[in-house]
């Protein structure tokens, strides 16, 4: 195995423990995010700070810990086992999934750059301690132009010794960005765009208001700020300036498939509902779902196509699994096709 899977130590689950993964996330999805839970946090804007706990608690469902590689203390699931659990959350709530997604994506940059004492370090606190982690590399000014980012990482030196940066500058959109403990940064440093490190209580580094967002409402997704945020060296992601944005794409044909997966769960579940509604709607003394013309226009032209979607999107997962490097424009296909379904459907 080569390319992204091997770097993120993508070994894969057996069926048994995929399984087992599988109804433990449904047994608290059914339980602790009934539909009408989720409805009432929506409205709220709530972050549910004791539902995520729960869902990364490594003692309760730790879900965090299938994408952690084995010797990190996780599971080792593969692209296959976490889109299987991707798709499965967001039956649930897109907004839960998302916070769950965006900590695995938070970790690519460890996984992809990091030496093998920082994945040791990193990635088995954040593994033991079931934090979020957020992602952050959007700005106000360039989006997710990752070329034209702002935020500035200046050398701190001790005589000839890079000892350690400080981080200017500040992110929007970002995911988790008001409860995550652990932070992957990109900034610009002299020899170019870079990963850092940053712990949640690190003076200078701070979130504002939740974004009240039209969907997905459950994800704490702030602006976070950085002011003269110090981080030693040891912090940033492979010890070497300049790797940053060579480390991101590494990952789009990965995270893009994520977020398909993320659609075809969401598509499903709408389409759960309406078959739910028309077994109830009486039409003519008759349940609107004995109907052909609402099955067979409303119903299985939906079916037919999230399945079509699935099937490329595991097509991908294999291409990925089996060390294909890149895959970034058939992720983007996959997203592309999967999205635009489930919201259609």
């Amino acid at each position: 195995m080569s390319g992204i899977a091997e770097s993120m130590g993508m070994v894969g689950l057996d069926a048994e423990t995929r399984k087992m993964v599988l109804d433990t996330i449904r047994e608290f999805g059914e339980k602790r995010l009934p539909h009408a839970r989720v409805i009432e946090l929506d409205k709220e804007n709530k972050y549910p700070v004791d539902l995520m706990k729960e869902l990364l608690d490594p003692e309760q469902v730790a879900v965090n810990l299938l994408m952690v590689p084995a010797k990190y203390g996780g599971l080792g699931g593969n692209s296959f086992d976490i889109y299987r659990a991707c798709e499965l959350l967001s039956r649930y709530d897109l907004g839960v999934c998302t916070s769950v997604f965006a900590t695995f994506l938070g970790m690519d940059p460890i996984f992809v750059g990091g030496t093998e004492a920082q994945k040791e370090k990193w990635i088995t606190k954040i593994a033991k301690s079931g934090c979020l982690v957020a992602y952050g590399a959007t700005e106000a000014g360039a989006g997710s132009d990752l070329l034209h980012l702002k935020t500035k990482a200046d050398r701190v030196m001790e005589g000839d010794k890079i000892v350690g940066y400080k981080l200017n500058g500040g992110k929007m959109w970002i995911t988790n960005g008001g409860v995550a403990g652990v932070y992957t940064i990109l900034a610009r440093a002299p020899k170019g765009v870079s990963w850092f490190i940053v712990e949640k209580g690190t003076p200078g580094l701070s979130s504002d208001k939740h974004e009240d967002k039209h969907g997905i409402r459950l994800s704490d997704t702030t602006p976070v700020n950085l002011q003269d945020v110090y981080v030693p060296a040891e912090n940033l992601i492979g010890e070497v300036e300049g790797k940053g944005m060579r480390q991101a794409i590494a990952v789009f044909g990965y995270t893009r498939l994520m977020v398909s997966a993320m659609g075809l769960g969401a598509g499903w579940r709408a389409l759960e509902h309406a078959v739910r509604y028309s077994q109830q709607r009486l039409v003519g003394g008759q349940p609107l779902s004995t109907k052909q013309g609402f099955t067979h226009k409303l119903i299985v032209p939906y079916a037919v196509r999230l399945e079509a979607c699935r099937a490329y999107l595991e097509e991908v997962a294999r291409r990925i699994d089996g060390g294909e490097d890149g895959l970034q424009t058939e992720g983007a296909i996959a997203k592309l096709l999967t999205t635009k379904t489930a919201n259609r459907t």
